[in-house]
């Protein structure tokens, strides 16, 4: 009798070989579950990653991937929703971050490095995490950071508080006179923004200096 060696379906495939034997397509097209009238699931899969590669796809909004030719509101929720949990998963288990101490866990890819860099903590209005991203480094000039660089993504998040930090690679902890004139500079702005800059960290390998703490986050 001949043997016909049949290709599993990706649900199988999934649950006999495991999620990270699949390629994102593949994860895709289970997240999708059906195609539409004119591109079976899998070629809609192919399509939405050609127009909303993988990490972009995070600062979508629905109705953005409903956009996409047979992907309605519904499978576009179901993607962002899926997004949503793979992020809450990725996290630390810190459900707020209210003080440096909270903040320290989220700063150690800066704390050990040889130049300086800028990270933003954003918060939503349960002062939980909601985003962090590195917004300047590499021979950095505090002067030349602007204010539209650390608060343009919390309107797109959206999110209603920073906390600012950056690393001082000499393992000096005290502030310079240009992160002074930077954290006012950026305190303004906030107060004009409606954003709040809840504080600046300065953090080395072994302690970290928070402008809250030492009471220079006031702007007369």
């Amino acid at each position: 009798m001949k043997i016909v060696n049949k290709k599993p379906r990706l649900r199988e495939k999934l649950q006999e070989m495991g999620s990270r034997n699949l390629n994102n397509e593949e994860l895709l097209t289970i997240l999708l579950g059906t195609g539409s009238t004119k591109l079976p699931v899998k070629k809609l899969a192919k399509q939405l990653l050609l127009n909303f590669p993988l990490n972009k796809i995070h600062l979508c909004e629905p109705k953005q991937l409903a956009k996409q030719g047979g992907i309605g509101l519904a499978k576009a929720s179901k993607i962002i929703a899926a997004i949503e949990i793979g992020r809450r998963n990725a996290l630390p288990i810190i459900e707020k971050v209210t003080s440096p101490t909270e903040a320290l866990p989220y700063l150690r890819k800066i704390r050990n490095k040889n130049k300086e860099h800028i990270m933003c903590l954003y918060l939503n209005a349960s002062s939980e995490l909601i985003h962090a991203e590195i917004v300047s480094l590499g021979g950095l000039n505090y002067t030349l950071l602007e204010p539209r660089d650390v608060f343009s993504p919390a309107f797109s998040l959206p999110a209603t508080a920073i906390i600012l930090a950056h690393n001082h690679p000499s393992g000096k902890i005290d502030p310079s006179l240009a992160d002074k004139k930077t954290t006012i500079k950026l305190v303004q702005a906030s107060n004009v923004l409606g954003v709040q800059l809840l504080d600046h960290l300065i953090v080395t390998k072994q302690a970290y200096f928070s402008f809250k703490e030492a009471g220079l986050l006031n702007v007369d």
